[in-house]
């Protein structure tokens, strides 16, 4: 796998071949070993079952009287906008750990001694503005564009920046970084950790071929009505949300 093409290109560009290119696996996983766990969280505001019922759309407000917006995507356009909003409503940007929700972040990307960038659909900041998380967004046809590359990408280039972040803060750089990951192809995710080492970081950098293999867990949701739509049926919905809500501990891992 050495002698595989290695480019400079925008982590946008990227597909399974620069993956191949740079030792990197994706691991399917069970439920249970993905979240570590098989106890999951109920949807406790009845808004967050319901916010989706009617597919025109409209604000709810949770137990707090607090208003929680999330509206089913009518067009593959409107993805990115549900999913900032769903994540909101779920409480990423979680207040205590001041953490913010940002949508289309560009992040530079150093790849073969070039300068290019990679741009994140949704992903959320920490009050240090280091990022925890990454999503993609799976473009619908006729795109033949795979998420999952560009994904792994982004978290590659979130790597590094969060760690030019320490350094200039005077801290020192961190070997190894997880991130948890989303793509979204309409309302439905996959969730992905994607654990970057600075041994994988410098070969993208380089264009070399890392000895040691980066491995990607990925979680594919079992849904009771796969033939369905995403998140439209209940019965998807709250399972969805059940693993969107136990996700959240991965965050600043």
């Amino acid at each position: 796998m050495a002698n595989l093409l290695r480019t400079a290109k925008s982590g946008n560009d990227w597909t399974q071949a620069e993956l191949a290119a740079y030792n990197i696996t994706i691991v399917t996983q069970t439920k249970a070993q993905f979240f570590e766990t098989n106890n999951f969280p109920e949807p406790t505001y009845r808004s967050l079952v319901l916010f989706m019922a009617d597919t025109s759309g409209g604000n709810t407000t949770n137990e707090d009287g607090e208003e929680k917006k999330a509206r089913i995507p009518n067009q593959e356009a409107h993805v990115i906008h549900f999913t900032y909003e769903l994540l909101g409503a779920l409480d990423y940007d979680d207040n205590e750990h001041r953490r913010l929700l940002s949508s289309r972040c560009t992040l530079p990307f150093l790849i073969c001694g070039e300068n290019a960038s990679v741009r994140t659909d949704v992903c959320v900041l920490e009050s240090n503005r280091s990022i925890s998380l990454l999503v993609q967004e799976g473009k619908g046809l006729p795109s033949t564009k795979d998420p999952e590359p560009q994904l792994i990408a982004g978290a590659i280039a979130a790597f590094a920046a969060n760690n030019n972040k320490r350094e200039r803060n005077s801290l020192t750089p961190l070997d190894t970084i997880m991130f948890p990951g989303l793509t979204m192809c309409g309302t439905t995710p996959v969730f992905y950790k994607i654990t970057v080492t600075s041994a994988l970081s410098e070969a993208v950098q380089q264009g070399t071929y890392p000895n040691v293999e980066t491995r990607v867990f990925r979680y594919v949701p079992d849904l009771p009505d796969p033939n369905s739509e995403g998140m439209r049926p209940l019965s998807n919905r709250v399972e969805i949300l059940r693993y969107l809500l136990a996700f959240k501990k991965f965050m600043g891992d």
